[in-house]
């Protein structure tokens, strides 16, 4: 058999077997390069604005999704403290109900938070992988939440998190079961947010890394003939 027709072959395989496969399901993405702020997709917190193609936020509560279905999740997200806390919220029920977490500049603690009835609970955790998040720097952080459990992972952006490396921590809640998500700050709090991907649990974009996977596996086919 020549090596075109093998390779004709192996093609083949490769994409009944990525057909059959299911990676998961994109729930939402925003990456405000529309330079406006659109009130049929956010319920935006008073200070929002979009400045470069960023969300920017600075005090004034809470601002989150219309849409509110969502429960078990990834919640990825570009994010750059400005001053003090970047607040992130989620399973969002109204501005009394919903759960918030936060970072803050030079605190080795990520500070996990319920709100039930227009009264907070934070929950002081400290950052599992030694981390201490910087102003004026761009992070990517992922909150996996499943069931009554969220996980945090917090990297420097273009950073492949993995939850051996950038663990922040875990918190367990089961006060509310699903919701939106967004952004919480307040006083002097002031951060930036892009590139938002919400997912299902375990999302994996494609069977096969464009280039990588594939060039190797045939140059693994070639070099045994």
């Amino acid at each position: 058999m020549t090596r075109s027709c093998m390779f004709t072959l192996f093609l083949s395989a490769l994409m009944l077997v990525s057909a059959s496969v299911c990676f998961g399901e994109i729930l939402f993405q925003e990456d405000w390069e529309s330079g406006v702020i659109d009130e049929n997709i956010w319920i935006p917190a008073p200070s929002w604005q979009i400045i470069d193609g960023v969300l920017d936020a600075a005090g004034g509560e809470s601002g989150s999704t219309v849409q509110n279905d969502f429960t078990d999740f990834e919640f990825s997200v570009d994010a750059m403290i400005v001053a003090e806390y970047i607040g992130f919220v989620m399973r969002v029920q109204d501005q009394d109900n919903m759960f918030m977490h936060q970072m803050g500049a030079g605190d080795p603690n990520i500070w996990f938070h319920s709100k039930v009835g227009g009264a907070w609970s934070p929950e002081q955790v400290p950052i599992e992988s030694g981390l201490a998040p910087e102003t004026d720097v761009w992070y990517r952080v992922k909150f996996i939440v499943e069931g009554n459990q969220t996980t945090c992972l917090m990297g420097e952006r273009g950073i492949e998190l993995n939850e051996v490396d950038h663990l922040v921590g875990t918190w367990e809640n089961d006060s509310f079961a699903s919701g939106a998500i967004g952004f919480r700050h307040w006083g002097d709090e002031h951060g930036q947010y892009d590139n938002i991907l919400v997912t299902t649990i375990g999302f994996e974009p494609s069977a096969v890394t464009p280039g990588h996977k594939l060039s190797t596996a045939w140059g693994s086919i070639k070099k045994a003939h």
